[in-house]
């Protein structure tokens, strides 16, 4: 079986990519590290795919893993956050380097 990696499909149904993600993200955070570093890479392989939704989808994850960042300290949704958040600068540099000055802020 192949580990880490999603089949490259030309998708531009918002609401496919919509479901997709929102499955993503009920499985984040999770007790298993394996479980959130894959679902991290899936939603970074998202940003990547570029797209009319790509600029919006990365906007709301982004404003979604900084919040997860700050309030009550449960590690597993911050662990979480933190992976997004590496997901989505490393596939979505542009769009995330807006978002830098929020980041340091709230990981520190």
């Amino acid at each position: 079986p192949i580990r880490g990696a999603l089949i490259d499909i030309e998708c531009e149904d918002a609401t496919l990519v919509t479901r997709f993600a929102n499955y993503l993200r009920m499985i984040l955070p999770s007790s298993d590290t394996t479980t959130m570093l894959m679902a991290s890479k899936a939603l970074g392989h998202l940003a990547r795919s570029g797209g009319t939704l790509t600029a919006d989808f990365v906007e709301f994850e982004v404003k979604r893993a900084l919040e997860g960042l700050t309030g009550d300290r449960y590690e597993p949704r911050r662990h979480a956050s933190v992976l997004v958040l590496k997901e989505l600068a490393d596939n979505a540099p542009t769009l995330f380097y807006v978002h830098v000055p929020s980041f340091f802020e709230n990981i520190w």
